[in-house]
């Protein structure tokens, strides 16, 4: 074993170690002191992302990394509270939005599943995680020229559909607020057709700056088109569907093209979530930014509503095994049925079953009539189809969705790759169905397009000679 690996496991080691003392704390003292094990899985969870951040920049990880941005959403959205219970213990606020003290035990329950998921994708991430420099290869003649030929054709495509369908959204903000996203009945197959084909906007964008990637005035042109569309999201009250394809293509930028400056990069960032966050996550409720509410204040309100997607997790341990029964990968099964388009059923199966839907009608009816939701989670998720059974597979799904984000030889198969986040990105507060959808059809389509215009250009060629 070289030294490079030794250090890896050692890291994984040590982290097993706070794991399993952090367990045997619980054990003995769960019953007797729900707030100070709270606290104890708290400085745990901090302590592991901690570690493990340390450990993937000392193997040559990048802070751009998708896997790296992949595993800090999860953290935060899932497992979020640590910070508050670690930072704010004593804050004015309840840390909770949904829950108090008579939930302690089933809240523990829910964190240590969490820390455990979180600890088996930080193990999965730094396993898999070798970050021997690339050295990108000359793009094919034939490949570039297919795929320019395929990113123009999809902004052709998609850039009308998407004006259009940011327009009819800024319209329903302005008349009924952010919420009335949700409250509109919303359209599905052929009916819909103009939302699809907005949906292969960024897809698009990906592929076109790979291909032309060496003209700076169109790669200018890309990042303007793609930045209008997300600040044009941000005003409305978005922030995960507006920030996360534009954090992608900065990504695929800095691995295939030229690095991004980071100082940049780390004062948005900063501004975005101690200003821009915490102001939407209020403004969009209808609610008042509070004057003199300071730095601190700003900080948890943002972190509280945002790491809230623990109580998906939290409601299904109240109802699981002891109400109903796991359901054995059911909503995998519904992922995978995503592939087949929607011309046999009024509504498709995978939408029927989805499991956000069912979380809401179950907990709150009167929102599920409003068009409200409290989404869902990917932790959740494992739990509710495997058990405990579900943390190894969480792990090799891990190792798998590591494997997508590193970067090829070949950077038109790295821009594909890539695109495949714009639907990963969504599971950290989500359900697998939608994640599966938007990998099959708006990254999978214009691949199968780029690969059919690669045989198609030199037969057209030879046609014409």
């Amino acid at each position: 074993m070289n030294q490079a690996g030794s250090k890896t496991y050692g890291y994984i080691a040590v982290n097993a170690l706070i794991c399993l003392l952090t367990i045997f704390y619980r054990i003995h003292n769960a019953d007797l002191h729900t707030a100070s094990t709270l606290y104890v899985q708290s400085w745990a969870i901090l302590s592991l992302v901690a570690i493990h951040s340390y450990a993937w920049m000392r193997q040559g990880g990048s802070d751009l990394s998708l896997a790296y941005l992949f595993f800090l959403m999860v953290f935060i959205f899932n497992c979020g509270k640590a910070i508050l219970f670690v930072f704010f213990p004593n804050y004015h606020e309840p840390l909770f939005s949904f829950f108090n003290e008579r939930h302690s035990l089933v809240l523990i329950r829910a964190y240590e599943y969490s820390y455990l998921c979180l600890f088996a994708m930080s193990a999965a991430m730094l396993f898999a995680g070798n970050h021997q420099p690339i050295r990108q290869q000359p793009i094919p003649s034939k490949q570039l020229e297919a795929i320019k030929l395929t990113g123009a054709l999809f902004l052709l495509v998609s850039v009308p559909a998407a004006l259009y369908d940011l327009l009819d959204m800024i319209r329903l903000v302005l008349s009924g607020g952010y919420f009335a996203l949700f409250n509109t009945e919303q359209a599905y197959g052929a009916s819909g057709i103009v939302k699809v084909l907005g949906f292969f906007l960024f897809p698009a964008l990906y592929i076109t700056l790979i291909g032309y990637h060496d003209n700076r005035r169109i790669v200018r042109v890309l990042f303007v088109l793609a930045a209008v569309f997300t600040l044009a999201k941000l005003a409305m009250g978005a922030r995960l569907v507006a920030l996360v394809p534009f954090l992608i293509m900065l990504s695929l930028c800095d691995v295939s093209i030229r690095r991004v400056g980071r100082k940049a990069i780390y004062m948005i960032a900063a501004g975005l979530i101690v200003v821009v966050f915490p102001a939407l996550s209020l403004l969009r409720v209808g609610d008042q930014l509070e004057e003199g509410g300071g730095m601190a204040h700003s900080l948890f309100v943002i972190v509280k509503e945002m790491s809230d997607s623990i109580s998906p997790l939290v409601w299904i341990m109240q109802r699981v095994p002891s109400e109903m029964d796991f359901i054995n990968g059911h909503s995998f099964l519904l992922a995978a049925s995503t592939a087949v388009p929607n011309l046999f059923w009024d509504v498709h199966p995978a939408q029927k079953g989805s499991l956000s839907s069912w979380l809401v009608n179950e907990v709150d009816p009167w929102m599920a009539a409003q068009g409200g939701g409290f989404g869902f989670s990917i932790f959740a998720e494992f739990y509710l189809n495997f058990y405990w059974f579900g943390i190894p597979l969480l792990f090799l799904t891990t190792l798998l969705i590591t494997r997508l984000a590193k970067v090829r030889a070949n950077p038109i198969n790295t821009a594909f790759c890539f695109s495949c986040f714009l639907g990963l990105m969504l599971w950290p507060r989500g359900e697998l169905v939608a994640v599966a959808r938007f990998i099959i059809w708006n990254a999978g389509i214009p691949w199968l397009c780029y690969r059919i215009l690669i045989g198609l250009i030199p037969a057209f060629r030879l046609h014409n000679r």
